[in-house]
C-alpha cells in the first residue's frame, strides 16, 4: 500500500475523537455535500423548466423551416420537387402567411394569418393544442371563409365562447400595395372562427390559423407559400440535413432549424443556466475554506508527526500527500454523497412532485430532468476545487515546518 495513502487513512480514522479539527473536518464534508447537492438539484430543475419551455415552441415549430431569401413568398413547385422526396423527410406543410387587422364589435387586433395545408396535422399535433371547436381539415371547411384563433387573440377580441360562430372581420393589404393610403389599398373579409387553439402565450396572441387554399385565394397568391415546414425522421440529423439542403437549393433560400429559429431563447436559457451554476460554484469555493482550515488546523495538531516522518526519511513530497490525500478523500466522500442526495431528491420530486408550484403555470409541481452530463460537471468541477483547496495548505504548511 502506498505509505501517503496508508498514513492519511490512519488519520481518517482518528476523526472519530471529538476535537475542534475533527468537528471542521465534518463541517466540510458537510458544505461539500450541501454544495454538491444543490448544484444537482439546480441544474435538474433548470433542465426540467427549459424542457417544458422547448416542448412549448416545438409542439408548433419544425425541425426544418424554409423560407424564400427574395421575397415574401415562393412559388410552391420550385421546392416541391427538389426537396419533398428526400428520404429524410417525415412530413411537410406549405404555409402562406400575412399580417391582418382583425375587428369583431369594438376589439380589434393585429394578427398573424397562417394559411396552413392539409398536411400541417402531421408537423402539429393539432389535437394537443385544441381548446375549442373543430379544427377546419377534420370537417371539410377547407372550401370556407372560416380561422382557428389562438386564445390570446379571442381573449383581446372578447369572443364569447358560448357565440363561437360569430363573424370576424379580416383587413389587409392589396397585394401590390407598399402603402397604405387609402381604402383602395386595403381588402375587407369576413371570417367565421371554428375553434381555438393554445400553445403558449407568444403564439396564442399572434397566429390565427386558416386552410391554406383560401388564404392564397385571400392574398391572391395562388400557388405560393412563405414557408416549407418539414418534420425529420431523424431529429438528431437536422444540421447534416440544413447543409444538404443548402446545396440543393442554393442561395435563394434561407434554411432554418428549430434552434435558429428561436435562437434567443436558446440563448437565454443556456445563460441563465451558466448563471446559476457559476453562482453555486463560487458558493462551493467559499464553502472549500472549511476545507483549507480543516487541513491547515490538523497540519499544525500533527506538527510532531510531520518532524518524525521526515526524521525517518519520508521525502517531502510524501509528507504534502499524507495531508492533500487526508483532505482530498473527504472531498471525495462529501461529494459523492452530495451527488446521491440530489439525484434522491430529483427522482423523489419527479416521480411525486412533494414540492408544488403557486400560482397558474403549465405544471402543477416543479419539474426535473436529470442528465448524466450534469452530473459529470459536478462532479468535475467539486473535484478540481477539492485539488486546490487541499493541496495548497498541504505544501505551504509542510515546506515552513520543514523549514524551521
Amino acid at each position: 500500500m502506498n505509505f501517503s495513502f496508508f498514513v492519511s487513512k490512519r488519520y481518517i480514522s482518528s476523526n472519530k475523537k471529538k476535537n475542534i479539527v475533527n468537528i471542521i473536518s465534518y463541517i466540510s464534508i458537510l458544505g461539500v455535500s450541501i454544495g454538491t447537492a444543490a448544484l444537482v438539484i439546480i441544474l435538474s430543475v433548470f433542465n426540467g423548466f427549459e424542457q417544458i419551455i422547448l416542448d412549448m415552441y416545438n409542439s408548433f415549430d419544425p425541425h426544418i423551416k424554409i423560407s424564400s431569401s427574395k421575397g415574401k413568398t415562393f412559388e410552391i413547385n420550385d421546392v416541391k420537387d427538389k426537396v419533398l422526396d428526400l428520404n429524410d423527410v417525415k412530413s411537410y406543410s406549405f404555409t402562406l402567411h400575412e399580417k391582418v387587422l382583425m375587428q369583431h364589435q369594438e376589439n380589434e387586433a393585429i394578427v398573424e394569418i397562417k394559411g396552413v395545408d392539409e398536411n400541417f396535422q402531421k408537423i402539429v399535433n393539432v389535437d394537443s393544442i385544441l381548446m375549442y371547436g373543430d379544427y377546419f381539415y377534420s370537417n371539410h371547411y377547407i372550401e370556407k371563409d372560416v380561422l382557428f384563433l389562438g386564445a390570446g387573440i379571442m381573449h383581446s377580441l372578447s369572443i364569447d365562447l358560448n357565440n363561437l360562430f360569430s363573424k370576424v372581420t379580416v383587413t389587409f393589404p392589396q397585394k401590390d400595395s407598399k402603402y397604405i393610403k387609402d381604402s383602395s389599398d386595403i381588402q375587407r373579409k369576413a371570417f367565421t372562427p371554428l375553434g381555438v387553439f393554445s400553445v403558449q402565450s407568444e403564439y396564442d396572441n399572434r397566429y390565427c390559423l386558416s386552410p391554406l387554399n383560401r388564404v392564397q385565394k385571400l392574398l391572391d397568391r395562388d400557388g405560393e407559400a412563405s414557408f416549407l415546414e418539414i418534420s425529420l425522421r431523424d431529429k438528431n440529423k437536422i444540421e447534416n440535413f440544413k447543409i444538404k439542403l443548402k446545396k440543393i437549393l442554393g442561395e435563394d433560400y434561407d434554411i432554418k432549424t428549430r434552434i435558429e429559429q428561436h435562437q434567443f431563447l436558446y440563448k437565454l436559457l443556456n445563460s441563465e443556466k451558466l448563471a446559476v451554476f457559476i453562482i453555486l460554484t463560487f458558493i462551493l469555493i467559499i464553502a472549500s475554506f472549511n476545507i483549507i482550515s480543516s487541513t491547515s488546523m490538523l497540519m499544525i495538531e500533527k506538527k510532531n508527526d510531520i518532524s518524525v516522518l521526515w526524521s525517518l526519511g519520508a521525502s517531502k513530497r510524501q509528507i504534502i500527500d499524507v495531508f492533500f490525500l487526508k483532505g482530498f478523500l473527504e472531498v471525495l466522500f462529501g461529494s459523492f454523497v452530495g451527488i446521491f442526495l440530489g439525484i434522491l431528491f430529483s427522482v423523489i420530486q419527479l416521480k411525486f412532485g412533494i414540492i408544488s408550484m403557486q400560482g397558474n403555470f403549465v405544471v402543477s409541481s416543479y419539474p426535473v430532468v436529470l442528465t448524466f452530463i450534469d452530473i459529470l460537471i459536478v462532479q468535475f468541477v467539486v473535484t478540481i476545487i477539492g485539488l486546490v483547496a487541499c493541496y495548497y495548505p498541504s505544501k505551504v504548511l509542510v515546506g515552513r515546518f520543514l523549514t524551521h
